[in-house]
């Protein structure tokens, strides 16, 4: 599994760079400035911006499903419903998206970084936070075929 380092950023900056904001999704509803604004709020959270999600996951989901996920034996299901804001779905351009991921990456460097539970899988940590930004992030590229 990839890394979430300063790499997989460019990399992923620049596949999302090739994102129209008319791109239709392979599945679900969100436009792509949605689904950006998604990412963005998802790394904010992770980083304890936000009101914290209550964990709402049985003991299945922590410790089968966290780990089939996480290590990428699973992968994330389509239209999964996970506890968020009320309100409009979050829009973000691609600049956004890149400071907020450079944002990330700084604080797990300088070791300021101690993220909330997962809403569902509980307390997994800056690494498991990392791992499921990965497979997150591949989630929505594959929804949008880039």
């Amino acid at each position: 599994m990839r890394a979430f380092d300063h790499d997989y950023v460019n990399e992923l900056v620049a596949r999302m760079g090739k994102l129209r904001p008319d791109a239709k999704p392979a599945w679900g509803a969100m436009s792509a400035p949605e689904m950006q604004g998604h990412l963005v709020m998802t790394l904010r959270y992770s980083m304890g911006n936000g009101p914290k999600l209550p964990v709402a996951g049985n003991w299945a989901a922590r410790w089968l499903m966290a780990p089939l996920i996480l290590n990428g034996i699973l992968p994330i299901p389509k239209n999964v419903k996970l506890p968020r804001p009320d309100g409009p779905r979050p829009q973000a351009d691609l600049e956004t998206l890149h400071t907020v991921l450079e944002e990330y990456l700084s604080r797990v460097q300088t070791g300021d970084l101690e993220p909330p539970p997962h809403p569902i899988f509980g307390d997994i940590g800056v690494d498991g936070w990392a791992k499921m930004h990965v497979r997150h992030f591949e989630h929505h590229l594959k929804q949008f075929g880039v």
